[in-house]
């Protein structure tokens, strides 16, 4: 297991520290350059939004909370967070969808020289939710969420399974038990996009398609 950095911590006041009972993995990417710059956002915000794991572009596992407890990380209206209270949050730290203009990528759908993305990028093959263009998962981000999957299974029992459409999105995820992406739950929402290794992920996490 890779280590995971517990230094870096969110303070009480941005999680709920009430322990409640696991069967849900939601992975996420940060719409923002680095894990650093998504916990600092996450402490400046009051509505205790937040993840227990951030995944940073060289693999590093950044633990900001003890998992057992839990934050707002789904947005699901009407639910009263009953969603986020039974699930582990998992943030890749990627820029997600990219816009492109005049054959230039760009992020934060806004077009300047801050904004001008040279990374690798991830092509689908039409757009999906609103975008073709993607920031490109690691190898080293996917070995960490695998291997923060397994843990977490083991950790609380959560049930090794995922559906079986990657692309899918359905209120009946709501209520799943599993690993899923946020845009199982939000059709509104490109996270994770369809570059994430999910064969990899389903053979290292012995995963059953549902």
């Amino acid at each position: 297991m890779s280590e995971v950095d517990r230094t870096n911590r969110l303070d009480k006041k941005d999680y709920i520290a009430a322990e409640t009972k696991k069967s849900l993995i939601v992975l996420h990417h940060t719409v923002g350059g680095s894990a650093q710059s998504t916990i600092d956002y996450w402490r400046s915000d009051p509505g205790r939004i937040a993840t227990a794991y951030v995944v940073e572009r060289d693999g590093k596992i950044f633990e900001v909370f003890d998992p057992k407890y839990w934050a707002f990380h789904l947005g699901l209206k009407g639910t009263k967070g009953a969603v986020d209270k039974r699930s582990v949050g998992i943030e890749i730290a990627s820029e997600g969808g990219l816009i492109q203009r005049n054959g230039v990528l760009y992020c934060f759908d806004k077009v300047s020289e801050r904004t001008r993305f040279t990374q690798d990028y991830y092509e689908h093959p039409e757009p999906w939710r609103g975008f073709r263009f993607f920031d490109a998962y690691a190898d080293v981000q996917a070995a960490a969420v695998a291997e923060l999957i397994n843990l977490l299974c083991d950790q609380f029992g959560i049930p090794r399974k995922t559906p079986a459409d990657h692309f899918d999105a359905d209120d009946a995820y709501r209520a799943f038990e599993g690993i899923i992406g946020h845009h199982h739950v939000r059709p509104d929402k490109s996270d994770i996009h369809p570059g994430f290794q999910w064969q990899r992920t389903i053979d290292e996490c012995r995963l059953e398609l549902t």
